[in-house]
């Protein structure tokens, strides 16, 4: 048994019906949410761990830095 991506699908000219096309879009577009989410945390940690002299390099302040680290991961 083989399996046919979207992308296959696609590609060889078959359209899904709309329905699923918005759902395959809507599960798309959820997982991308999910992966700026993810990467923002990661970087606000990041943030939150560097030193004064990393700081200082990038132009941040220690204020700064933790202000932006202290944000909940859904709030750009």
């Amino acid at each position: 048994m083989t399996t046919t991506t979207y992308g296959q699908m696609q590609a060889s000219g078959v359209r899904l019906p709309d329905i699923r096309q918005k759902a395959y879009s809507d599960a798309t577009s959820m997982l991308d949410l999910a992966k700026r989410f993810y990467q923002r945390a990661i970087q606000r940690r990041r943030l939150a761990a560097m030193d004064d002299r990393m700081l200082q390099d990038i132009g941040i302040s220690r204020v700064d830095a933790l202000r932006e680290a202290s944000k909940p991961f859904w709030r750009a």
